[in-house]
């Protein structure tokens, strides 16, 4: 009998012990489950954190970045359609197109953060380059006509103009009113495409119009006397005076329509057109469109 109770002392020792290292055992591989064995979450810093680890820092597997080496869009230049031959307007000075619109255009393109390119055309020739996607904006003096809006988008206006003759200083008392100068037989210069050249073939219906595709050529053959008259509007014949003063041309002071200076955008740039009026909105309030445009033109009408 006492074989017996210390073999079953030793017995229930052996059997504490096994507990014991069992308990180790489960312990060690708990341990090892959450660290070395763990899978491990990719690091896009370059070192290995277990993905128990990054669920409990909040710092769990990436998407990626795409931001990150990507080149932010640069706006597309703004291509304006101009034919600078109609000074103050829009015209030449050396190289350099200036006048009232090169300058809105440079303030338009500081506004809405696009780089402004010029683009040389006959005016006739805008609108269906409008259209074909060669420009995105003619900025060169165009008036607002029913008809055009056919085609076009038109801004709000920015100016105030009508159509003037441009005379010998000698005819100046020709004319003792307007019937009498609609009704001359003489030779007309027009500049192509324009409300002038329009208004000429409606309302001229004696006279011979002559077609040009810039007024200046046209000024300068009124000082030859090759042609009799030149109608454009109101801004470029008193321009045209100033230049040619010493050649005798001189305005007639007489207002032939009523018509409203503005931009032309093609009829799916809503976004554009939406640009054009905010801007024209605030440079009027600010007084500034008023000065850009006394300062080319001191007698202008604006709005």
């Amino acid at each position: 009998m006492i074989l017996s109770a210390a073999r079953l002392s030793w017995g229930r020792l052996w059997i504490g012990l096994f507990a014991i290292l069992s308990i180790g055992l489960l312990s060690a591989t708990a341990a090892e489950s959450a660290d070395a064995d763990s899978p491990v979450a990719p690091d896009y810093a370059g070192a290995k954190t277990s993905a128990t680890q990054k669920q409990v820092s909040g710092d769990g597997p990436l998407a990626p970045d795409f931001a990150k080496g990507v080149t932010p869009k640069t706006a597309a230049k703004l291509r304006v359609g101009v034919n600078p031959s109609g000074p103050p307007v829009i015209f030449l000075q050396g190289n350099k197109v200036s006048g009232i619109e090169a300058d809105l255009a440079t303030y338009l393109g500081k506004s809405i953060g696009r780089e402004v390119e010029f683009v040389q055309l006959p005016f006739h020739q805008l609108i269906p380059a409008l259209l074909d996607n060669k420009i995105d904006i003619i900025m060169s003096g165009m008036s607002f006509t029913e008809m055009r809006a056919i085609r076009v988008n038109f801004s709000q206006p920015y100016m105030k103009v009508g159509q003037m003759p441009l005379v010998h200083r000698s005819e100046l008392g020709k004319y003792s009113n307007t019937l009498g100068l609609l009704n001359t037989k003489g030779r007309v210069g027009v500049e192509k495409g324009t409300t002038g050249d329009l208004f000429v073939q409606e309302n001229f219906i004696y006279a011979e119009r002559v077609p040009y595709s810039d007024v200046n050529d046209a000024a300068k053959d009124l000082a030859a006397g090759k042609i009799d008259m030149v109608i454009d509007d109101s801004p470029i014949v008193w321009w045209l005076a100033s230049e040619n003063e010493d050649s005798g041309l001189a305005p007639m002071v007489v207002s032939l329509t009523e018509e409203y200076l503005a931009w032309a955008v093609r009829k799916d740039d809503l976004e554009l057109l939406e640009e054009c009026n905010t801007f024209l909105t605030q440079f009027r309030s600010s007084g500034d469109l008023h000065k850009v445009i006394k300062k080319w033109l001191p007698y202008a009408t604006d709005l």
